[in-house]
């Protein structure tokens, strides 16, 4: 059976040598005079089967640029998705003039997203799910005064993807927000007045 070249990172790299007929680091000058960052030591591992690295987007598209084929044929070699267009050339007028606070929300939300669609939860092993992930205060552990507990010191949490989800919600009614809820204050207040 024969594999086609354009099946491995490997094979991409053998094929842009046959192309240039030119060595490994003749390769590598090649792409950078084309605007590509990749190195020498890079390329000679993908050829010789030594690479232990995840190969980065810059890395693939100098492959595929050097061998001649699509960028999605290096891609998929790699066993990688495509990338879209820069996220950022499709956010609407205005994005730039956003907040420092409005910002680190679409950072974070785009965070969320991206950790979602890469299955991050899913992959977890299983000594991974065995330990507990360290979770983050809420809010910010500085600022606090003289005598005051942080949010981490009182035992505020932050939870996410399962975490959040195997925690029971209480019923609408036990919540503190909910008219029919009295605080504390409101039943100290109640039991001193029947006094």
């Amino acid at each position: 059976m024969v594999v086609n070249e354009t099946d491995s990172l490997k094979g991409l790299v053998e094929a842009a040598v046959e192309r240039y007929d030119t060595s490994i680091r003749q390769l590598a000058f090649k792409a950078h005079e084309a605007g590509f960052k990749v190195t020498y030591t890079t390329l000679h591992q993908i050829r010789s089967g030594k690479y232990k690295s995840i190969p980065g987007e810059q890395t693939l598209r100098a492959i595929a640029y050097l061998a001649g084929v699509d960028d999605s044929v290096a891609f998929a070699a790699a066993g990688q998705p495509v990338p879209g267009p820069p996220l950022a050339d499709e956010l609407p007028p205005g994005a730039d003039l956003l907040s420092p606070k409005s910002r680190k929300a679409v950072v974070d939300m785009v965070r969320v997203l991206v950790d979602l669609e890469a299955g991050n939860n899913a992959e977890r092993t299983e000594s991974e799910q065995d330990t507990p992930r360290q979770l983050n205060p809420v809010a910010s552990t500085r600022n606090a005064r003289a005598g005051q507990k942080t949010p981490a010191e009182s035992g505020v949490i932050e939870l996410h993807g399962e975490e959040a989800r195997n925690i029971p919600v209480p019923p609408r009614e036990q919540l503190a927000a909910h008219p029919k809820v009295k605080t504390r204050r409101e039943q100290l207040d109640e039991e001193s007045g029947e006094q």
